[in-house]
């Protein structure tokens, strides 16, 4: 009867425990890389809601909650939210417009050198945007007929402390022509050519036909360009002049002082500002989402 039960007992396959065990791990690891990401945003919060005054490497004795309208007063931060704003959706959307339109006429129409712009378009995905802050700089500067330029672009400031040149270095990127260039070229021909049979042009059929297709690459432009113009330091703090032009990222200086950093209050705008980044992404999350898994599923 012993034996009888033994064998009668079902036996786990090993291959089904291999496989649990895998599953196991790659939980594990994703619960440690969501702990990373979360400890450093709680403390974030923590430090927002700490009372002047008190350390920041302990819990504080209170929730101050009043750091958040303090932190918006110290500086005019509805003018810098506005020349932030101004800047993200103009240089994005333009971004998406050309990222589609490139992507499309690199993808789809017969250019005679478009492998050739492909390549010297891959090279540029290795050149960190350090490298062309100060040629792009002098261009800028030396813009002619403005701003008190002569016709040799001397004499003023050119485009210095304006809209367009904040939005000039996030109109056109070479990552976002790329991602859109191998979405059009995953879709296959047959579409177009029908469309052209039916008498449609071509800005028709890249518009209306074969654009709705790449929403998910859209959307994923759409979020990196947002984040990347919104979150910028660097190009805004060379060429913007007047308080009344900067940017939320350079509002963040009021709190750094000679000999101190008001960590409260810094960390309270740094957690405001980062809800339209979120909001985006929530927006567009099925389609980013989508976006990314879509060259991995055929």
């Amino acid at each position: 009867m012993a034996e009888a039960t033994i064998s009668a007992a079902p036996r786990r396959r090993p291959g089904l425990l291999k496989k649990r065990a895998a599953l196991g791990g790659i939980y594990t690891a994703l619960l440690v890389l969501l702990a990373l990401y979360l400890i450093p945003m709680l403390y974030i919060l923590m430090v927002s809601l700490t009372p002047t005054g008190e350390s920041t490497a302990s819990l504080p004795s209170r929730l101050e909650f009043g750091n958040y309208a303090e932190a918006l007063a110290a500086a005019d931060f509805g003018q810098f939210f506005l020349n932030s704003a101004i800047v993200t959706v103009v240089a994005s959307l333009t971004q998406v417009v050309l990222s589609c339109m490139a992507g499309y006429a690199l993808a789809k129409s017969r250019l005679r050198h478009s492998k050739t712009v492909l390549m010297l378009l891959i090279a540029l995905l290795v050149l960190p945007p350090e490298i062309v802050m100060i040629p792009l700089f002098v261009m800028v500067t030396h813009v002619p007929f403005l701003a008190g330029n002569d016709m040799f672009g001397s004499g003023g400031q050119g485009m210095l402390d304006s809209y367009g040149a904040l939005m000039l270095p996030h109109l056109v990127s070479a990552l976002a022509i790329f991602l859109m260039r191998q979405f059009y070229a995953d879709l296959p021909d047959e579409i177009g050519q029908a469309a052209r049979v039916d008498g449609a042009g071509e800005f028709y059929i890249f518009a209306r036909v074969y654009t709705p297709l790449t929403l998910p690459a859209v959307a994923v432009v759409t979020v990196l360009a947002f984040q990347s113009t919104w979150n910028d330091f660097l190009w805004p703090l060379i060429i913007v002049r007047s308080n009344e032009m900067k940017t939320l990222q350079l509002g963040l200086t009021v709190f750094y002082q000679e000999n101190s950093t008001q960590w409260n209050l810094l960390m309270s705008v740094i957690l405001l500002m980062s809800i339209p980044v979120a909001l985006v992404f929530l927006a567009g999350q099925r389609y980013f989402t989508d976006g990314i898994t879509s060259g991995s599923v055929k």
